[in-house]
């Protein structure tokens, strides 16, 4: 349960966009930090598996997908004030915290399944994992970009966004795997032993302090907490609003996603039934989005001008809106293959490109807060996406309605307007 994560620093404002990626990789606490973090999404992925396919096999598919909102709803009505607290106290610490949390629970609950298999446990653990998600989400994003140098951002984020990707797709399969030779027990002692790995990398990690931190010049605790946690959450909030630069990037990441999730989700599902691909086409079209992703990210490396991240930014999600839009225009599966690879090659230099932006001008002071916002808006938008895409679908067809996804991304180059943003840089900070 990791999220990509948002001091500024300066450098010449033409030095290369990106380190090569081996350069955070030659650096072992970092390299200690993200093998534990991608462990950790690995096993999330069997905990879903295991959680989706035990709820439908003693309940029913609704049954499912009621105990993935339950275990969503607490991480989203608590993560904005899980920024404030990434931002008050030592994330390194919260994030241990959390992970010890997590072994004990997980451990308990592997004990209580194969006494009792219930729906009770299974409800309770993933209140649990969704409340924990909170706090620990907002300190992730914190802690990257303060492990790494600057001139490094762009390498870690492409670094980062492979293994997340390389997890999420071992992930599932091994879940299927763990499942079928121990039922739930197994996959939460497996899930448990990703959580102590984390634990462990974690323990030999040390973030840069916070200026103004108390203690030794490797300490990693932050400044005394000033103030209210509302007036913290208040002045995060402002922050991020009035910025030149994040303020507008934040809304083309709302734009982007309001526009990919829902036909990425269910509207995949319904393109594949309406031309008889059946689900063989959801994976394929899946598959050509990961290599497409992955392939966009490597890509990323190779830029050499970081004068104008904001328009290969809002560039990449217009290509990406049409190319959206040409999958539901596609007349055979081989070219809405091709469609959704454009899509993850445009999706790659996005992601880094806006982890590298957010990082480059969020002082470390705010990055919890900066980085709980982002988190809400990605993990909130998904359930809501996606239904006002199925709603869409039925009132417009479906045509019409990627039309109008393709729209919503297309939006984003309006943000361009904003001088700010349209002149920012990732070489430095202002």
């Amino acid at each position: 349960m990791t999220a990509a994560a948002t001091a500024p620093a300066a450098t010449t404002a033409g030095t290369s966009a990106a380190a090569p990626p081996s350069s955070v990789l030659r650096d072992r606490p970092y390299r200690r930090y993200l093998t534990g973090q991608s462990l950790s999404q690995l096993g999330d992925q069997v905990w879903w598996v295991a959680l989706s396919w035990t709820a439908v096999q003693l309940g029913s598919a609704g049954t499912a997908g009621l105990l993935l909102t339950v275990s969503s709803v607490p991480r989203l009505l608590l993560l904005l004030f899980g920024g404030v607290i990434a931002d008050r106290y030592d994330i390194r610490r919260l994030m241990i915290g959390s992970d010890a949390a997590r072994v004990l629970v997980t451990l308990l609950a592997a004990g209580a399944v194969l006494l009792t298999p219930s729906l009770a446990v299974l409800a309770a653990l993933a209140v649990v994992f969704g409340t924990v998600d909170a706090l620990f989400l907002p300190a992730a994003g914190a802690m990257q970009p303060r492990l790494l140098r600057p001139e490094q951002y762009a390498s870690g984020a492409v670094v980062a966004n492979m293994a997340a990707r390389i997890a999420l797709a071992l992930g599932a399969p091994l879940g299927g795997l763990v499942v079928a030779l121990g039922g739930v027990p197994l996959a939460l002692v497996v899930d448990a032993a990703t959580f102590a790995v984390s634990l462990g990398t974690l323990a030999t990690v040390r973030p840069r302090p916070l200026p103004g931190a108390a203690g030794d010049a490797g300490s990693a605790a932050p400044r005394p907490p000033r103030g209210s946690y509302l007036g913290d959450f208040r002045s995060g909030f402002a922050f991020l609003a009035r910025h030149r630069v994040l303020g507008p990037l934040t809304l083309v990441i709302l734009l982007t996603n309001l526009g990919f999730v829902g036909p990425m989700n269910i509207g995949m599902a319904e393109l594949s039934a309406d031309r008889g691909w059946g689900a063989g086409g959801i994976g394929l079209m899946l598959t050509g989005f990961g290599l497409g992703a992955a392939a966009g990210a490597l890509l990323t490396t190779r830029l050499r001008s970081t004068r104008r991240p904001a328009l290969w930014i809002t560039g990449c999600g217009a290509v990406e809106g049409v190319a959206l839009l040409g999958t539901a225009f596609a007349p055979t599966l081989g070219l809405a293959v091709a469609t959704t690879a454009l899509i993850g090659l445009c999706s790659g230099p996005m992601a880094v490109l806006c982890s590298v932006l957010t990082q480059r001008h969020t002082p470390d002071e705010f990055r919890g807060r900066v980085s709980s916002f982002n988190a809400l808006i990605s993990l909130g938008v998904v359930p809501l996406a996606s239904a006002a895409t199925g709603f869409a679908i039925a009132a417009v067809g479906l045509d019409r309605a990627y039309a109008l996804c393709a729209a919503l991304e297309a939006a984003g180059l309006l943000l361009l307007f904003a001088p700010g943003f349209r002149r920012a840089g990732i070489a430095s900070a202002p």
